[in-house]
């Protein structure tokens, strides 16, 4: 799925189709138009806006009272204009949203996720050993497909054997056929099931409780100023983990097929982490920042808003573009080439503001574990673009194959 490119010519204009057949192979140039032309777009055929610079993509992440996620955060949520009854954690605005916030925040912090170092380290080594004496093999297919959601999969307690059903679920609600905004049938049913299989989860740990995230969710309170005591529910915990366990799954298969594509690329800058693996951080943030696997987050406008000359009229659905705010040359210098050494920040890669992403540092770990192994097991390697094939998704951007061919 990509953004139509409209050719740069007198009389034409950017046009911007997130649900076309080619959007997220290469949306760069329309993004670049956008910023420079229409910083405030407005799509006619699918009636949304859209915000491309950083300035402003930064701005209404943190005015979340203006820009709302209680509507949904996808277009065809937005489209029903309507605020969406859920205990899902990105579809909330405050107060609700701080409080299931901050009991979420007592047991995924970025201290309990440095801890995971070696879980994540046993986890990645143990898919690449399967990998190892292999001339060619697929580098997400093979690996980067599998081994988050056996990840946060193990963190939550799902039971090994049932984890890479995570997977093929997420997979199959995250799915869109072209030029259409909606899930497909199939994905709805997915999406039944993984609540419904998160749901029975969450009340055997209540049952039956262990040391790992759904138990300790289940016995987790914060108290109010006021004295109220809050404590999760199953639903609210089955909820949650939906969210943790698909974007925990699919952000960082994303990062490590873009970024082993990145660096086929730019050999000079492969070299440069062959040659010092403590480049390997500023790597990933790079990698991230070119090539943001979310490239976009949906937003609603709960009242006018002019920007730019131009007014975004309360309750239009707005998307915050991700991709095309972590190009802005306002803000980095060269901003289309990869450069490791590049000492820039890339926080609004994973939201910003109230709904910053809770498992950004979990990301961060595991795309600099694997690509320390990667590193060490491969460090040359040819990626055979013929074989490249990119997913169709809601708003994710990457590769579901990147072939490659190692070599001496």
């Amino acid at each position: 799925m990509t953004a139509t490119t409209v050719p740069a010519g007198e009389g034409t204009a950017p046009e911007f189709d997130p649900f076309s057949d080619a959007f997220f192979d290469d949306p760069y140039e329309t993004y670049r138009r956008m910023r420079e032309e229409a910083p405030v777009y407005h799509s006619d055929r699918w009636d949304f806006y859209a915000l491309s610079r950083h300035e402003d993509v930064v701005a209404a992440h943190r005015d979340w009272e203006t820009f709302s996620s209680a509507y949904g955060v996808s277009l065809d949520m937005l489209a029903m204009r309507q605020k969406t009854q859920t205990n899902m954690l990105i579809i909330m605005d405050p107060p609700e949203h701080d409080r299931l916030r901050k009991l979420v925040r007592t047991v995924f912090t970025k201290r309990a996720i440095d801890g995971l170092e070696p879980l994540v380290t046993k986890v990645i080594a143990g898919f690449l050993d399967q990998l190892t004496g292999r001339e060619s093999f697929d580098m997400v297919a093979d690996f980067a497909a599998l081994f988050p959601v056996e990840v946060i999969s193990t963190m939550l307690g799902i039971p090994e054997g049932e984890r890479q059903q995570i997977r093929l679920w997420t997979d199959e609600f995250l799915h869109r056929e072209p030029n259409n905004p909606n899930a497909t049938h199939d994905g709805v049913l997915a999406s039944f099931a993984m609540h419904a299989y998160m749901l029975e989860l969450a009340k055997h740990k209540r049952r039956s409780p262990d040391d790992l995230l759904i138990s300790r969710l289940v016995k987790t309170t914060v108290e109010d100023e006021d004295g109220t005591v809050h404590q999760m529910s199953d639903d609210d915990i089955a909820s949650f983990a939906v969210v943790l366990a698909s974007a925990g799954s699919e952000t960082v298969t994303k990062l490590i097929g873009n970024g082993v594509v990145i660096a086929d690329q730019n050999p000079d800058q492969w070299q440069l982490i062959l040659e010092d693996a403590k480049r390997i951080p500023g790597a990933v943030e790079e990698m991230l920042r070119l090539q943001p696997p979310s490239q976009y987050q949906g937003r609603f406008a709960t009242r006018d808003v002019t920007l730019h000359g131009v007014t975004i009229p309360a309750g239009s659905p707005t998307l915050l573009i991700t991709g095309a705010a972590t190009r802005d040359p306002r803000v980095y210098d060269r901003p289309d080439v990869f450069d490791i050494t590049r000492n820039a920040s890339t926080t609004v890669v994973f939201g910003y503001g109230v709904h910053s992403c809770i498992g950004a540092w979990l990301a961060r770990l595991e795309g600099r574990a694997a690509f320390e192994q990667i590193r060490a097991r491969w460090p040359r390697f040819t990626v055979e673009t013929e074989g490249l094939r990119r997913v169709t998704m809601s708003n994710v951007a990457g590769y579901s194959h990147v072939p490659v061919r190692i070599t001496r």
